[in-house]
């Protein structure tokens, strides 16, 4: 069969903001490159259109040229109004496609995406590999079927079959690498500070995150943490470095430092397979240690996002990190030491958090000294999101508004003049100091990294401006 696997147009300016887009950056769509690697070894011909390089034209265009019996669409919160819409050009276009949805939100809400999506005709959850694969199999047989694990599907009598929970695949080495040539690597380029050297990509070596936290969705595809071997993780590797020529690789595991024998064995293979190439990894705070990190820059490691979220304790608690304020500054000072640069993310407008909270975890954020930072707005999804009306204002629960650069929560003990105040201070306070501009400028000597500089330069004077419109205004309002 013929399937088209779609990420909905979308830019850099709607994913975060006008300022942030300057530095922003896309890489390649992971779960539809394995999908589509999975369809395309049982048989069937698949071509992928990433809306993160294409426009809706292109997408129609090779939609047209292609003429696909399946469209899968996939789509984070933020792109939902943007499935809908594609959705409803591509059955106008062509009333006997068959359209699935699939991706993040869809496997938040659903079978109730078929009631919120008129236009389409199926919904996947969880992971998609062989769900799909399923629903192709019996998709010359639909209407009689009957239920298939992870999708719910319309009848042609308007009756929707809801099959059950899919389990989760628990060996990720029965899955193939995903195949890059559904993609054209070198047309991306990730954000400012996701690469050291171009041609970057990413990949994943495990699936799942133990933690709990309130605002995240930990569970959405399933419980626990599956790994890939260490020999399926160098295969693939291999492939893109040796076989593509990728200098950088951005491993997008939940926490690439949870497990540290397997981290040991990994950096051990690329050091004594002499693969040369730079790397970077998401980590927790209690989750590193100086041996772990010494190995890690060793082999090639060159920075470790850190979700920090907050500085004050309180915060932490109400957000259920795990983690104490302590920990994050040893194990940021312990990365450091081994020479691995730091990023960090932190939250503004967490439930019980006043406008003093927000200034002190900007301060010490300044003191904790990451080479790159962050900041956010809460946008409430899972536990937090359900409970939402008893620690503040939900302003908006537009889908296009959760990226975490628009404000739509506001808990009480903060208004949202001083959330506002807030995010434009982090920002400011944090990037406009001596410090940041001698590490910018020590880094200056190569043009991608001037570049970078005076791309974060233009960001900066935008948050500046606002901060002073904010400011003149409420000075003008006060004198009245």
């Amino acid at each position: 069969m013929k399937l088209a696997l779609i990420l909905p147009p979308i830019t850099l300016e709607e994913r975060y903001n006008r300022a942030i887009s300057y530095v922003a950056g896309s890489l390649p769509p992971l779960g539809l490159l394995s999908i589509a690697t999975v369809l395309k070894n049982s048989g069937h011909e698949v071509i992928l259109l990433d809306g993160s390089l294409l426009t809706l034209s292109d997408i129609m265009a090779r939609i047209e040229g292609f003429s696909p019996d399946i469209a899968g669409i996939t789509a984070m919160t933020i792109m939902w109004p943007k499935v809908k819409m594609l959705s409803a050009r591509l059955k106008k276009r062509s009333p006997s496609l068959n359209i699935i949805v699939g991706g993040v939100h869809a496997s938040i809400v659903k079978e109730g995406a078929l009631s919120e999506l008129p236009d389409i005709d199926a919904v996947a959850w969880g992971e998609g590999e062989f769900s799909l694969l399923e629903y192709l199999h019996n998709f010359p047989g639909l209407e009689s079927a009957g239920p298939i694990a992870g999708i719910a599907y319309r009848l042609k009598n308007g009756d929707i079959v809801v099959g059950p929970e899919r389990e989760p695949i628990k060996d990720l080495d029965i899955l193939p690498i995903p195949d890059r040539s559904f993609v054209e690597l070198k047309k991306y380029t990730g954000a400012f500070e996701q690469y050291k050297f171009l041609p970057v990509t990413n990949m994943v070596t495990a699936r799942g995150c133990p933690f709990k936290c309130t605002f995240c969705l930990p569970d959405l595809l399933g419980e626990g943490v599956r790994y890939r071997s260490v020999e399926n993780v160098m295969r693939e590797i291999k492939y893109l470095v040796e076989g593509l020529g990728v200098r950088d690789i951005a491993f997008w595991d939940d926490t690439f430092t949870l497990s540290p024998q397997r981290v040991f064995s990994l950096c051990e293979s690329m050091i004594s397979e002499g693969i040369r190439f730079s790397w970077s990894c998401q980590g927790r705070a209690d989750c590193v240690g100086p041996d772990m990190l010494k190995i890690m820059a060793k082999a090639g490691c060159w920075k470790i996002f850190y979700g920090v979220e907050s500085l004050v304790q309180k915060n932490l608690d109400t957000l259920r990190k795990g983690e104490t304020v302590e920990q994050i500054f040893k194990a940021v000072g312990m990365t450091k030491n081994a020479g691995i640069e730091v990023e960090a993310s932190f939250i503004l407008g967490i439930p019980g958090e006043t406008y003093q909270d927000g200034i002190r975890t900007i301060t010490l954020a300044k003191k904790l000294d990451p080479d790159y930072a962050k900041f956010y707005y809460l946008s409430p999804y899972g536990e937090l999101k359900k409970e939402v009306k008893k620690y503040g204002c939900f302003l908006s629960d537009n889908e296009t508004s959760f990226t975490g650069s628009t404000i739509i929560f506001v808990p009480y003990s903060m208004t949202k003049e001083e959330l506002r105040s807030l995010y434009n201070k982090a920002y400011l306070g944090f990037y406009l100091r001596p410090k940041m501009f001698l590490r910018r400028l020590r880094k200056s000597f190569r043009a991608a990294e001037l570049k970078k500089s005076f791309l974060g330069l233009f960001v900066l004077s935008t948050f500046l401006i606002d901060y002073l419109n904010t400011f003149f205004k409420r000075q003008a309002g006060s004198h009245k």
